[in-house]
């Protein structure tokens, strides 16, 4: 069952942004298709993303690499002949513990920043085939809209957060310490080896509680319970519906490798779900 008409919706650090930029989010088909039959997105549970230091804190970044330096000393020299050093293991321990509290409970949807007209192969190349499009809306219009009309989702109790991310140098001692008393959301923060993302991010946040430990039954299939399991306790993923949908400027842009037969179908399923999204080419050209 869904929850009532929500809007505890944040924004921040979106300064940054101009109200003349556009969100993009370039999506394979059933994603899109998701998005205009059900009017809502996808949201991925950070510790199911390929960046295992998804939510990291700067202070989590400066103990790990005090860390490095300390097992690599020259002190150590002799004992790394025979044995690996670990150093501050409890710590470490503690960490990781808070870095997988905040991946479990954070799930996110990424778009990019950008203009209206500028598309990014890279991007592209990593969401999407032939077959697939891209969405973009101003982002004055996605403000906007989802501040006024809210949204609806399920499950336990979660609030939104949206904002850019800012991309640190992580191996970078000084430009962490710089950075630790501005940090306003360590899930807003990535290595700047993904800077070319300029992403933003939709954070849905759930309230952190203690999961249960799965329990087996001597009479039930143990493939029975974990299903269940998982779906109360260990989903991957949730969703987020866009109240008044229709309201949302969306606009569709075909892949630039898309044929005319895939354009039609993508044109003809817009039409036949009565949803009025303007429709356009790719500005490039790519064989």
């Amino acid at each position: 069952m869904k929850d009532e008409i929500k809007k505890d919706i944040k924004f921040i650090n979106d300064n940054q942004i101009s109200d003349e930029d556009y969100l993009w989010k370039y999506l394979d088909l059933h994603k899109f298709l998701s998005l205009i039959i059900l009017k809502s997105f996808h949201l991925t549970r950070l510790d199911k993303f390929e960046d295992k230091r998804e939510g990291i804190s700067p202070i989590h970044l400066l103990f790990q690499n005090h860390k490095k330096e300390f097992d690599n000393h020259i002190m150590f020299d002799n004992i790394r002949t025979n044995m690996t050093v670990d150093t501050f293991g409890g710590t470490m321990n503690k960490i990781q513990d808070e870095l997988n509290k905040i991946q479990r409970f954070n799930y996110a949807s990424c778009w990019v920043i950008g203009n209206k007209q500028t598309e990014s192969v890279a991007m592209w190349n990593l969401y999407s085939d032939p077959k697939s499009l891209a969405i973009r809306i101003k982002y004055s219009d996605f403000k906007k809209n989802i501040l006024k009309n809210g949204y609806r989702t399920s499950g336990f109790g979660k609030e939104l957060i949206c904002s850019p991310v800012d991309y640190l140098n992580f191996q970078d001692k000084n430009n962490i310490t710089e950075y630790t008393d501005n940090l306003s959301d360590s899930v807003f923060l990535k290595d700047i080896s993904f800077k070319h993302e300029n992403e933003f991010r939709i954070v849905a946040r759930e309230k952190e509680r203690e999961i249960p430990t799965i329990n087996y039954k001597p009479n039930i299939s143990r493939s029975h319970i974990e299903k269940l399991y998982n779906s109360a306790y260990n989903n991957p993923g949730t969703k987020i519906e866009l109240e008044n949908f229709e309201k949302y400027n969306f606009e569709i842009v075909h892949h630039p490798k898309s044929t005319n037969w895939t354009k039609e179908n993508i044109n003809e399923i817009v039409k036949r779900f009565n949803i009025k999204f303007d429709i356009f080419d790719s500005n490039l050209e790519l064989k």
